[in-house]
């Protein structure tokens, strides 16, 4: 009997990046259940599907960078809070 091929199987990393896009995935959905409740709950349930979806995902990546660069006045305010964040990140590691 031979040995499976590799690209025939999957591996934990894998596993596990599959299950967080499909967790990301099923929590956009669920925040578009959610959305036409009163109050704002459905807009940060669907932000954190999708910061999951991108953190896992080469493609939605790409398709990220495209729509920002085609529509910058739409994805301004997700760029503003993601600089925020990311220089809030550089100096917490840098101790400034």
């Amino acid at each position: 009997m031979s040995p499976p091929d590799t690209a025939q199987t999957l591996s934990f990393a894998r596993v596990r990046q599959l299950a967080l896009i499909g967790a990301g995935c099923t929590i956009i959905l669920l925040g578009l259940l959610i959305a036409p409740l009163p109050g704002p709950g459905g807009l940060p349930v669907m932000l954190l599907g999708g910061v999951l979806v991108l953190r896992n995902s080469a493609d939605a990546r790409r398709l990220f960078v495209r729509g920002k660069r085609r529509y910058p006045r739409i994805f301004s305010p997700v760029e503003r809070i993601r600089l925020k964040l990311r220089n809030r990140r550089l100096r917490k590691i840098y101790g400034e």
